[in-house]
């Protein structure tokens, strides 16, 4: 199959088209589902995967490998609908900002990206940026471009014309993938900071010292921002302030995004704990020993917590009581974190497999 993808589509007035659906980060599903799950389709993409996730437009599922490759399957069939390839690594879920597909290529390894702004319909790209550094975490995307942060803590705003709006450097290392919410844009840093960025202005709101590094990702709610990092300690931030509303600590290294519904905050940590936490005061509701290691983010329903594990198996955990409802094995460690779209369940783990689950 030659390097293009050429689709047409209708319009998706809900598509699914960044990592975490918002730009708040939000992996709650808001309805309950069964736990049985019935196979619809299987199929592979040519490399590795990371601890992304998957994008979506009208039919259509986007999903990027460490070859270097973005891949579009039929979200009803598994078919293979087009890929674009390139060599490097792209470790960062396409955004959809029709009819762009953008992503950034880690070329070889060389201290910098190429940004992609690769059209979808026509099947051509448009631009191609040149960006000094690293980006390994996700991108946010706004209404005319993205925002993203390279490795060496530079932290970027391009519209869909390949136009810098501004740059910011914060001038410390980062791992820690953005979220953002009422035009704040909010992060950690390997040196243990949170740091909050105007996303009109690019200025630097706050910068706090708060412990140790920050390699776990942020999730916003309202005013109030969630993050874990290397000690275990899950955060909750005044979002406008920087000041900690309450702290958690759960004894492990915390990687996985925080899920949350409207009462409650879920965390993951690399011990293989699950936590459920009260979102307004951070007191205890269960915990649930799951075993292997969690550093994908889990899939929260009105229901279920659907916790992918490095152990290779996703397990169904009741949002009640932490009980683990089921559990199934696969063939290989999960690696992209769940999500459920137009009521199917996508999963994608070792050597590429992604799998499709109809979810009733």
């Amino acid at each position: 199959m030659p390097s293009v993808i050429r689709i047409g589509v209708k319009n998706d007035p809900l598509p699914y088209d960044m990592f975490g659906k918002i730009p708040q980060r939000d992996f709650y599903f808001p309805a309950a589902i069964g736990d049985s799950l019935t196979e619809k389709w299987e199929t592979d993409v040519n490399g590795g995967l990371t601890n992304s996730s998957f994008t979506n437009y009208d039919s259509c599922v986007f999903i990027n490998d460490l070859s270097g490759w973005v891949t579009c399957l039929d979200l009803n069939t598994g078919k293979h609908l087009g890929r674009i390839k390139n060599k490097g690594a792209v470790f960062s879920s396409p955004v959809i900002n029709y009819p762009l597909i953008i992503f950034p290529l880690i070329v070889n390894n060389d201290n910098y990206s190429e940004l992609y702004f690769y059209n979808f319909i026509s099947g051509k790209t448009e631009r191609k940026i040149k960006i000094e550094g690293k980006i390994l975490s996700q991108l946010i995307k706004i209404t005319n471009g993205v925002i993203f942060i390279t490795e060496d803590g530079k932290v970027f705003r391009y519209d869909n014309n390949g136009k810098k709006i501004w740059e910011t450097n914060t001038k410390t290392k980062c791992h820690s993938s953005p979220s953002m919410f009422n035009n704040i844009i909010f992060f950690g840093n390997d040196k243990g900071e949170i740091i909050t960025i105007d996303s009109k202005k690019g200025k630097i709101l706050y910068n706090k010292k708060i412990g140790s590094p920050f390699y776990g990702s942020s999730a916003i709610s309202g005013n109030i921002a969630y993050i874990g990092n290397d000690d275990g300690i899950l955060y909750a931030f005044n979002l406008s302030s920087g000041d900690i509303i309450w702290k958690f600590n759960t004894g492990s290294e915390i990687m996985a995004v925080p899920v949350m519904n409207n009462d409650d905050v879920f965390t993951a940590n690399m011990g293989g704990e699950l936590f459920s936490l009260n979102k307004s005061n951070g007191k205890l509701n269960w915990t649930t020993e799951i075993g292997g290691v969690i550093n994908a983010t889990p899939l929260l329903t009105k229901n279920y917590l659907i916790v992918p594990d490095l152990d290779s198996r996703l397990d169904f955990v009741k949002v009640s009581n932490g009980k683990i409802v089921k559990s199934y094995k696969l063939e290989g460690h999960v690696r992209l974190s769940p999500v459920i779209i137009k009521n199917k369940l996508l999963i994608g783990y070792d050597n590429g497999i992604i799998r499709a689950y109809e979810i009733l």
